[in-house]
């Protein structure tokens, strides 16, 4: 049984996105390497984006100097 475990930075993705993303994961695991579809277990989690950081900067500081 494949558990798939995706951390996502908020909020990058709206419910109807997160659907998306767990069918195509959810077909790619059936159709290529032969997996059940009722076998597969995908968890969405949605960290803070204060908790997440790339070269000692948060993604919470990451973005705001993007948008500058």
């Amino acid at each position: 049984m494949p558990i798939i475990n995706i951390k996502l930075a908020k909020p990058e993705f709206s419910s109807k996105q997160k659907e998306e993303l767990v069918l195509d994961i959810t077909n790619l695991l059936h159709e290529k390497y032969n997996k059940p579809k009722q076998n597969i277990v995908i968890i969405l989690e949605d960290i803070e984006p204060f908790n997440i950081a790339f070269g000692g900067e948060s993604v919470e500081k990451l973005r705001l100097k993007s948008k500058k």
